[in-house]
């Protein structure tokens, strides 16, 4: 974390800091895990001694954990808003992205750079079938791991032959993505 010549920081230094929300850190003062301050607008201040004490106390490295990207590729987009919500949460601190199509993650891989990529077997255009194949041909993206997910449990083997390291059914069960 960066030094400061203040001897408080706030919930966003935290949270930059430790790629985590604003509210994650919000929680962990509600719970009692971090103790602060409030000034007379409301905001939180969180003394760097206390911090330090909650890194301590929690076995928090003082420099942040490597980020971890995560592409989701679906075009359900209720399903893309449950995922990315569901994420954005896990203490791990993803750095997450979406894509509608097969075309548009592919795009997106370029430039996004994602260690994993949650991809939906059936989609227009361009299928999760041919995305996988495409990135596992490519020394740059072999090492991508990709997660499947489908509504048509009968594609599954084809996604796997593809290259995915896994393939989940719809409905999705939430917490087998953490196994996963």
């Amino acid at each position: 974390m960066a030094e400061t010549s203040m001897p408080f920081l706030t919930t966003g230094e935290i949270a930059g800091a430790y790629r985590v929300s604003i509210p994650t850190v919000k929680r962990w003062i509600r719970e009692g895990h971090l103790t602060a301050s409030r000034t007379t607008g409301g905001h939180y201040r969180i003394s760097k001694n206390e911090f330090q004490r909650f890194q301590l106390a929690h076995g928090l490295a003082s420099a942040p954990r490597p980020e971890v990207r995560i592409l989701i590729v679906d075009d359900e987009a209720d399903l893309v808003d449950l995922l990315v919500e569901y994420l954005a949460d896990d203490p791990r601190a993803f750095k997450l992205e979406t894509a509608t199509d097969g075309y548009e993650a592919l795009i997106k891989v370029g430039g996004f750079k994602p260690a994993i990529l949650i991809l939906d077997v059936l989609m227009p255009r361009l299928d999760g079938i041919e995305v996988c194949r495409r990135l596992k041909a490519n020394p740059e993206t072999r090492a991508i791991r990709i997660l499947g997910i489908t509504g048509h449990p009968d594609s599954i083997p084809a996604l796997v032959q593809a290259g995915a390291e896994a393939c989940l059914a719809k409905p999705l069960q939430l917490g087998q993505l953490r196994r996963e």
